[in-house]
């Protein structure tokens, strides 16, 4: 154990006050005439050990009271807490947490700009040959060298909010990797950060001694904040002219109640929709607005409230996509007749194509929209799976099954539909009691998975129509085939609409939006590009382009995002002046929850990993002239002499008041 200030030992001096009161008596005898002093004397014989014993420990916690009282005022402090900063060539990492969650109000300004002026004060009261390494949530390349001085605080100057939150485990290990590549022994690693709970994670870290860490938690004024985590459609069906809904989760963070919260909704820069919301303290309400799109295409949309100081959650950017054509393929042998051509053919808005299952052109099928099979027995296990995973990517497929075991040769009908069912439900309005259903006259017994929504039941009780959600796709299992022989399905009145919907279904809406910093690998299966050149992204305005490593795999384009996109909005995936692909990209709401961790938790945390030297200090502490002083003054050690001296002094009071 240490001194912080171990010249206020002068102190202890005053220990000779006690020792000469009890050694001398200053007090004035009086003196008190008494006939016989025999009596007396016998008393005195009696008393005199006690008040011998007395005086001693009266002495004793009077002395104890000064050397207490005076062992605080010297601030005593665990040298393994302090961080020897003061060896030449010193080594210091700074990691400033530039997240999202630090653009909240500190008494001061934000919690990025009072953490920014404390390593600026920690970076000018270190020694001039000292060595920094700055590390901040995007860990820039840029960064990650030995600077001096001068150079860390320009990068410090430099540093701006980033969008990705990163954990504490990550921020570690990196300097160590960093650390051991630039071949320092030791170091010191300053942690400023928030400390949200959800980040502050240190499991996987393997603590090494020669690491010491300075914790520094910033702390915000408010803790309250409302963000808008997601959107999704009400229905997935998306055409020109056909009303649809936006649902949307907004979440309230805050212990407050909020009523009557403003949202907008806005499509290509413009608002088309309002509402208000109300959200109880610490939970979360679902919102919705109805909306229709004019014209196929990319629509960029966005669902947005206002909200400070925390804004970077207040928007939730999206693309709708409308396709100007859905692409229709039936696998069909041309000995058949195709009665499926008679609904796409001529549609403007259906591109058709029949292919012979013999000669399948595996790109078209990747990109089709809706995949007929006319008879399941026409094809193989190869092209099973690969209409699969088109299913997974989100197409509709439609199996005709007209093999299987056992056959039921019975005659029967369509005796139940669910009308109930998203299917059904915008397709069937009134459903008349004897309705015409679909007769068939031999069918293959189906067996529902338990992921299928059986949409069509027979007068036996098998299904005739089931629907499985894949992926982001659905397989539809129909019984029979459209052969007259097997059943009258095509004269149907359900037949036309039905393959309408499956069609819409198939060409519904892709990814709405995505993460910064989450997703890394985007896949499209309708990105063909033309031309020799690379493929960019860049932002609306085009102050930013970059471009990603891409291939075909599986006849479908798979792009990687090695590097984070600078911010949220809105991103073209391009090349040249051809515009592919319209991409929103949102910040991930890890950070909208404000909970954080105290100091004694911080600690905690720190020491149950293996951490063993851990200091924490407040962001202020870094104006002193020693920053060694500072992180000593964080020991708490002094509360127990003080709570010492205060025991001696009760002690004294007890003594001198009850023991007679």
């Amino acid at each position: 154990m240490r001194f912080l200030y171990p010249s206020v030992f002068w102190a202890l001096t005053a220990l000779l006050i006690p020792i000469a009161v009890h050694l001398f008596n200053f007090r004035r005898h009086k003196q008190v005439y008494f006939s016989n002093t025999a009596l007396l004397k016998t008393i005195e014989q009696e008393n005199a050990k006690t008040k011998k014993l007395k005086y001693l420990v009266t002495l004793c916690l009077r002395c104890l009271f000064i050397i207490a009282l005076v062992l605080a005022f010297a601030f005593p402090y665990k040298p393994d807490e302090a961080v020897d900063l003061n060896a030449d060539e010193g080594f210091v990492g700074i990691y400033l947490d530039n997240s999202m969650s630090m653009k909240a109000q500190s008494d001061k300004t934000t919690l990025l700009e009072d953490a920014r002026e404390s390593a600026r004060d920690l970076v000018l009261q270190l020694p001039p040959s000292t060595r920094y390494l700055l590390l901040t949530n995007s860990f820039e390349v840029q960064n990650e060298y030995p600077m001096n001085q001068e150079e860390m605080l320009d990068q410090l100057d430099r540093m701006n909010l980033d969008g990705r939150p990163a954990k504490i485990n990550e921020v570690i290990d990196r300097f160590e990797m960093l650390r051991k590549r630039h071949g320092y022994e030791q170091a010191s690693l300053f942690v400023y950060s928030d400390f949200q709970k959800n980040m502050f994670d240190l499991t996987d870290v393997q603590p090494d001694t020669a690491l010491r860490i300075v914790a520094v938690p910033v702390q915000a004024e408010m803790r309250a904040n409302l963000s808008i985590d997601t959107v999704w459609l009400g229905s997935p069906v998306m055409q020109p002219g056909l009303s649809n809904e936006i649902y949307m989760l907004v979440s309230n963070h805050g212990s407050k109640a909020v009523k009557g919260l403003p949202v907008n909704l806005s499509m290509d820069g413009k608002v088309t929709a309002s509402a208000t919301v109300d959200v109880e303290g610490e939970a979360q309400a679902e919102l919705v607005m109805q909306f229709m799109l004019k014209e196929p295409g990319s629509t960029r949309c966005a669902v947005s409230l206002m909200d400070y100081p925390i804004t970077f959650d207040d928007a939730y950017d999206f693309v709708i996509e409308t396709r100007p054509m859905l692409k229709v393929v039936e696998l069909n042998r041309p000995s058949n007749t195709s009665f499926t051509s008679m609904i796409f053919d001529d549609d403007p808005q259906y591109d058709f194509t029949l292919m012979d299952p013999n000669g399948i052109d595996l790109n078209a099928l990747s990109s089709a929209q809706l995949i007929i099979v006319a008879e399941t027995s026409s094809i193989n296990e190869t092209v099973r799976q690969n209409l699969l995973a088109d299913a997974v990517e989100g197409a509709s497929v439609v199996l005709f099954h007209d093999e299987g075991n056992p056959v039921d040769t019975n005659a029967m009908a369509v005796q139940d539909l669910t009308v109930k069912h998203d299917f059904f439900s915008d397709m069937i309005l009134d459903l008349p009691q004897h309705a015409d259903m679909p007769k068939v006259k031999r069918h293959v017994r189906l067996m529902p998975s338990l992921n299928a929504t059986v949409l069509m039941n027979l007068d036996n009780g098998d299904p005739m129509l089931m629907e499985t959600t894949v992926g982001k796709g659905r397989v539809y299992d129909v019984a029979t085939t459209l052969d007259p022989d097997w059943s009258n399905l095509t004269d149907n009145s359900l037949f036309v609409p039905m393959m309408l919907k499956m069609a819409l279904l198939g060409g519904g809406v892709g990814r709405m939006s995505y993460t910064l910093g989450v997703d890394k690998t985007l896949v499209f299966n309708d990105l063909n590009l033309e031309g020799e050149g690379s493929l960019e992204v860049r932002n609306e305005d085009g102050s930013f382009m970059m471009m990603p490593a891409h291939e075909i795999r599986n006849n479908r384009m798979i792009v990687f995002f090695h590097d984070d996109l600078p911010e949220a909005g809105f991103y073209e995936l391009a090349m040249h002046d051809s515009v592919y692909h319209v991409m929103a990209w949102n910040d991930s709401r890890v950070e909208s929850e404000l909970d954080f961790a105290d100091r004694e938790t911080v600690v905690k945390s720190f020491k149950e990993a293996g951490f063993e030297t851990v200091t924490v200090l407040r962001p202020d502490d870094f104006s002193n002239r020693d920053v060694v002083l500072a992180m000593a003054r964080q020991s708490s050690i002094w509360k127990w002499f003080v709570l010492l001296a205060l025991i001696a002094l009760v002690g004294e009071v007890a003594v001198l008041r009850f023991w007679k």
